[in-house]
């Protein structure tokens, strides 16, 4: 007994999105005869591939008949029609009956739907009651019944001639309609209704036409059985199985092949249980005349599975599945008998063992632990079976030697794996010793008084796996001491500090130091006793300084010597504002004055003086001091003007500057011209005036230095008629 539920979808004849499904379908096999059960049997089948295949696409090349309409019980796909009996088609011509008959028995049967009784076995069932539609039904049921028939089939032909009743008329039309009945329920399984035109017989209708129209039939039953799930046949016959056998998450079972006309594809179904639901995991497989292979993959391991197969018709069509065999996938792979553990080395252990002779072992898995108990944690991957060895660096490999604790017990078991990665159960746990650290160096010494920088010295450490020193630092502000470098070398012995270029060392600052030794695997020492040293301090800021005020383009600075005996020279700074300020020039040590020149006329100026000593290191600075020059004289102001026998007299008020050296006079307007200079406020432009002419004029004054004022603001003078001149006299 076998309750089977599978899906799947085909990949022969291009077909997809394909579902079918029994659940539950009971039956047993004795005598090569089926004999189903009395359970309910549900099937669901949806073949949205059926239209599309090749097979199923392939219509009658010239139907007989101009409509042909299957209809198909709701329940069809749950009952199990085991034996069906064919009962003679009911028609007004017995010899019209018989073709029909004997067509449709022929046909139904080439489909290998059914098991079809002999036709023999109803003959005189037409004794039996009167043959319209309602007894025909019961009369086929009760015949059925009698027959031990799930299934029984009858029909009616009506054929329409053209003037009369006489056979020997063409026909015009034909009608027929064909039901099968099932004889548990009383209930109609499916229908066929089929309705020809006349125009497309012979005089007489003959076996040929009757076979094409039976057949076109039942291509449209069985399509439309297909797509609503009504497929198994006990007609066909179960595939052979050549053999099994069980793999990694894979089962392959090799079947005989059958004739490509019983079937064109093969579907394996696994179940975890021979009740369980059945369930395919590979499309079907082509029906090539060669040994047919079937496979389900990504499987569970180590588990017990039931299969059965089933072939798959052209036309969609499926045998009943037998029982189901065992076949049990691969579990996980056996476990190495021993592992080795090779410690005293600098923060790495060697591991060995003998590789496992399983060829489903594709590589191995190392744990690692603290404690003998675990927890273990995994290490590495060996993807090589035939590997044998392997060196723990540890997780977090920082360098070529590796960076497992120093001084530590670790504990070690391997596991084999196969191509998925199921593993064995752990080796027999080992251990191993890691080697210490090195000892710090000795006689450590900080050398102080120096310019930016502390040399170290030390005497090195003896151990052969150092490669160098690291060198710790802080200062007095600082609360832990910080790694500043690193010195390679076992036999190095100084090193200098000079801070970074983000951070140099600062000036009389006292540092504190400390010094570890690094080996090979990256271990570092305890640290050495701490020594302290203090650096150079910079020159004390640059006092008294002066500057010159009111000079014509230039500024002269002086400045007391500093007290240092090592000043090498003075820096000028000097800046438009008194924050910020910019190097102008260098003075050597021990000149304390400077002329700062080619500055603007009447603008201010900071200064600030940097001393600096023969280490290069740059002293403090005091507020910066300003300077103005000399600005230039103020334009003349209370300029006017007078005609006088001589032209024109322009007279203004005298500059309050004491160093004005002359004025110059121009013409004002657009277009200006220098009409001459005076050494005193006045100035007469000798020319005759034009009567109704404007004269413009403006005044600038010139120092002694040769800076010249903005021009005065311009006067103007409109020169009268001589009439008006005369009235002006009077």
């Amino acid at each position: 007994m076998v309750m089977i539920f599978f899906r799947t979808c085909l990949n022969s004849y291009k077909l997809t999105n394909v579902t079918f499904a029994i659940q539950p379908m009971i039956f047993s096999k004795a005598d090569h005869n089926f004999r189903y059960g009395q359970m309910l049997v549900y099937l669901f089948f949806i073949f949205s591939w059926f239209l599309s295949s090749p097979a199923a696409a392939q219509e009658p090349a010239a139907p007989l008949c101009a409509r042909i309409t299957a209809t198909l019980a709701d329940n069809l796909r749950a009952v199990p029609f085991d034996k069906v009996a064919i009962f003679p088609f009911e028609a007004d011509d017995p010899e019209l009956s018989a073709t029909f008959t004997t067509s449709f028995f022929t046909a139904l049967s080439s489909t290998k739907k059914y098991k079809l009784l002999p036709l023999e076995t109803v003959a005189g069932w037409q004794h039996t009651g009167e043959a319209n539609d309602n007894s025909l039904r019961q009369i086929a049921g009760n015949f059925g019944r009698a027959l031990n028939a799930r299934g029984v089939v009858y029909a009616t032909v009506h054929a329409n001639r053209a003037m009369s009743l006489d056979k020997r008329e063409p026909v015009t039309s034909l009608a027929i309609q064909i039901r099968m009945t099932d004889t548990k329920t009383g209930n109609t399984a499916w229908s066929l209704d089929i309705k020809c035109k006349g125009g497309h017989f012979l005089r007489q209708i003959n076996i040929t036409q009757a076979s094409r129209i039976m057949e076109q039939s039942l291509q449209v039953l069985i399509r439309q059985m297909v797509k609503e799930g009504d497929i198994f046949s006990p007609m066909l016959p179960p595939p052979q199985v050549i053999s099994s056998r069980g793999d990694l998450r894979k089962i392959r079972v090799v079947l005989q092949p059958d004739p490509q006309y019983i079937y064109s594809t093969y579907q394996l179904l696994t179940a975890d249980n021979p009740r369980g639901v059945f369930t395919p995991h590979s499309p079907p497989v082509k029906n090539d005349q060669g040994p047919i292979i079937l496979e389900e993959t990504h499987l569970e391991d180590g588990k017990h599975y039931y299969c059965t197969a089933i072939g798959i018709t052209r036309e969609g069509l499926a045998n009943i599945p037998e029982h189901p065999f065992v076949v049990t996938t691969s579990g996980a792979p056996k476990p190495l008998p021993f592992l080795q553990a090779s410690g005293n080395n600098l923060r790495h252990i060697q591991l060995l063992w003998a590789p496992s002779q399983d060829p489903n072992v594709t590589g191995y898995t190392i744990y690692r632990s603290t404690t003998p108990d675990g927890p273990f944690v995994k290490i590495a991957d060996i993807p090589n079976r035939r590997q044998q060895n392997y060196t723990d660096y540890g997780q977090d490999r920082s360098n070529y030697y590796g960076s497992l604790a120093d001084d530590a017990h670790y504990f070690y078991t391997i596991r084999t794996r196969n191509k998925f990665g199921i593993e064995s159960r752990g080796a027999p746990v080992v251990s191993a010793h890691t080697k210490g650290a090195p000892l710090p160096p000795t006689e450590i010494q900080a050398i102080g008084n120096q310019p930016g920088k502390i040399p170290l010295f030390w005497v090195p450490g003896e151990d052969p796996d150092i490669k160098g020193y690291a060198i710790f630092r802080k200062d007095g502000q600082e609360k832990s001491f910080q790694q500043i470098d690193f010195v390679s070398g076992r036999e190095t012995q100084k090193y200098t500090d000079t801070g970074s270029w983000a951070t140099p060392l600062k000036n009389n600052v006292t540092y504190s130091y400390q010094i570890r030794s690094i080996n090979v695997l990256d271990l570092s020492s305890d640290p050495s006793r701490t020594v302290s040293a203090t650096t150079k301090p910079a020159p004390a800021a640059v006092k008294g300084i002066r500057v010159s005020n009111n000079q014509f383009r230039q500024v002269y600075l002086s400045w007391q010597p500093n007290p240092e005996n090592d000043i090498l020279a003075y820096e000028i700074l000097r800046g438009r504002t008194s924050d910020d300020l910019h190097k102008i020039a260098r003075i050597n040590a021990p000149e304390t004055s400077y002329t700062d020149d080619d500055l603007q006329d009447g603008s201010t100026y900071w200064y600030q003086v940097l001393a600096i000593d023969t280490d290069q290191l740059s002293g403090s600075l005091f507020s910066p001091v300003s300077a103005t020059t000399k600005p230039p004289p103020r334009p003349p102001q209370g300029i006017s003007i007078q005609i006088s026998p001589k032209g024109l007299q322009l007279n203004w008020q005298k500059n309050k500057e004491q160093d004005i050296d002359h004025y110059e006079i121009s013409s004002g307007g657009f277009i200006s011209s220098r009409l001459g200079e005076s050494q005193n406020p006045a100035f007469l432009y000798e020319i005759t005036p034009k009567p109704e002419k404007t004269y413009t004029f403006q005044v600038r004054a010139v120092d002694k230095d040769g800076l010249t004022s903005s021009w005065s603001q311009q006067v103007q003078i409109r020169i009268p008629l001589a009439r008006d001149l005369g009235k002006e006299e009077k």
